[in-house]
């Protein structure tokens, strides 16, 4: 008698999502910077988010996804200056909010998933970059009604984040730990 795997669903599915990962290919977001993907085949990554806030947006009716990489809570600071939009949280989230629906999005299926703003450095208050990102997301997520369903922020690590496009799921990467999904 032969021993193995049944055929079945399990193996389909299996089989399935190995050659739909084998077809993803990965859209890089830098620092200060977004990226929209109307392809589900798509990955959108950024690494190493320390005081820096990763938000992703996912509709995932449409399947529709974007990744803004944000350095600083608020535009006000530079006041009469020309500034790059996804630099600052209160530019930058209405910028991919707008670039979203301009793609097809619908406001209200939109989901999002915060990463970063940890403390990698002692420092005194001033500098707690990432514990202003995190006030200010935090303002800014209920002044614009946003839908935030998962949140990994603070610490002392760095991560890498991949927003898979045809989910919606985030890989998240720390230093010397296996990946895990938000």
């Amino acid at each position: 008698m032969r021993l193995g795997r049944r055929p079945g669903p399990p193996l389909l599915m299996e089989t399935t999502s190995t050659l739909i990962e084998e077809q993803m290919r990965t859209v890089v977001v830098g620092v200060a910077d977004f990226k929209i993907s109307t392809d589900p085949l798509t990955y959108l990554v950024t690494y190493a988010l320390g005081s820096c806030l990763g938000i992703t947006f996912y509709d995932e009716k449409r399947r529709i996804g974007g990744l803004l990489h944000a350095m600083l809570p608020s535009a006000s600071l530079h006041p009469g200056q020309k500034i790059r939009e996804a630099m600052f949280l209160d530019t930058g989230i209405p910028k991919v909010l707008s670039a979203m629906i301009r793609v097809g999005a619908k406001k209200d299926d939109i989901r999002c998933k915060v990463f970063g703003g940890a403390q990698l450095m002692a420092t005194d208050n001033f500098f707690r970059i990432g514990s202003k990102n995190i006030d200010m997301f935090y303002k800014l997520s209920q002044d614009l009604l946003l839908d935030v369903v998962a949140w990994e922020i603070s610490g002392r690590v760095n991560r890498t984040i991949r927003l898979a496009n045809h989910t919606g799921n985030v890989i998240v990467k720390v230093p010397s730990k296996p990946e895990f999904i938000r």
